[in-house]
Parts: structure tokens; C-alpha cells; sequence
């Protein structure tokens, strides 16, 4: 008799454990539900001349061209135009990077034809170079795209910044780890430079 009530007893405990465990991950799945639904917040939109803080860059928009002749060490084929965005980027961090080169992506009409940017330093014309701590410096990107694809107006770039964490989970080391969206940069797109 005595084995029978453990028996009906441990079976009772697991049902129960089994009903409390189901409820708690139906109650975390709806709070994580709430937590997904509620509004997102909007993203900062730049335009030339702002200033916007991306995580290892303070990235200052200059101005957008099209253009069908050489930039820097690039040249647009035939059928091709060369969309050009100028920047002054400032590096945040405590060491030389060239981290940048994706820093910007292009969105609407160019999204799904542009490849990764070729980005220039302007004063000497070098291609990717380290950017120094704290140094202002001018940079060209530019994006081969076909003739047809090239908006007309404006053009606007997604911003993506890596974040500074003071302990990453692995390693418990500071630096900068996540990359996100920071913004986004809308700026009038001019036939050639100006």
C-alpha cells in the first residue's frame, strides 16, 4: 500500500512540475511577445553637415555625385556610373582602424545592385588606410553600379556602428562588439562633382 501512494505521489509531483514548467514558458513567451511588439525607436536620419556618433566613427556627411569618369583609382565601364558619397570620418577609439569600409550601405533603388564600396582618403588618395585616434580625415566612398540602377535626387545610406561594451561575454575584456543600425543619411544626389 505504502509503495502504491509514492507511486501516485511522485506521479502528482511530476504533473504538477509539469504544469508549473508549461505555464512559466507560456508566461515567458508572452512577455517576450509584449517586449517585441512595443514600438521600436526610430533611428536618427542625417543629412550633409550633421553629425551623427556610430559607435568607433563621429561621421560628418558632405555630399553625393554621379559620375561616369575616374575616381581615385576606380573607372566606370561602359554602361556603369561611379556613385560617389564624401564623409569626414573621426575615429572614436584608442587605435589606428580601417573598420570603416562598411560602415555605410546604401538603400531603396541601389540595395540589391551595389557590391562593398571602394573608400578613399582624400588627401592622398590611398585606399582603406588606418584612420589615427581622434583625427578628423576626409574620405570618399564609391560604388560601381549600373547606369540604369543610379537613383535620381537623393540618395540614402544606412549607417551601421559596432557598440563599445565594457566586458564582452566571452572574454570579460572591453571593446567594441555588436554591430547595429545607427542611422541613416538622405542627401541630394548631384550629376557629376560640384
Amino acid at each position: 500500500m505504502r509503495s502504491r501512494f509514492l507511486n501516485l505521489r511522485s506521479k502528482a509531483i511530476a504533473w504538477l512540475t509539469a504544469g508549473v514548467g508549461s505555464f512559466a514558458a507560456l508566461a515567458t513567451a508572452f512577455a517576450l511577445g509584449a517586449f517585441e511588439a512595443a514600438d521600436k525607436q526610430e533611428l536618427p536620419q542625417i543629412t550633409a553637415g550633421q553629425s551623427l556618433d556610430a559607435g568607433k566613427w563621429l561621421i560628418k556627411p558632405l555630399k553625393a555625385w554621379v559620375t561616369d569618369q575616374k575616381i581615385f583609382s576606380t573607372t566606370p565601364k561602359e554602361g556603369q556610373k561611379a556613385v560617389v558619397f564624401a564623409v569626414e570620418l573621426m575615429n572614436r577609439t584608442i587605435q589606428s582602424d580601417s573598420g570603416y569600409a562598411n560602415t555605410f550601405h546604401p538603400l531603396g533603388k541601389l540595395q540589391g545592385v551595389t557590391e562593398q564600396p571602394l573608400a578613399y582618403l582624400d588627401r592622398d588618395g590611398s585606399s582603406l588606410p588606418d584612420l589615427q585616434p581622434g583625427m578628423p580625415e576626409k574620405i570618399t566612398y564609391v560604388w560601381v553600379v549600373p547606369s540604369d540602377a543610379v537613383p535620381t535626387g537623393t540618395i540614402e545610406l544606412g549607417i551601421e556602428a559596432w557598440k563599445f561594451k565594457l566586458r564582452n561575454n566571452l572574454t570579460g575584456t572591453p571593446g567594441w562588439w555588436s554591430k547595429a543600425p545607427a542611422g541613416t543619411v538622405s542627401l541630394p544626389l548631384s550629376q557629376g562633382e560640384s
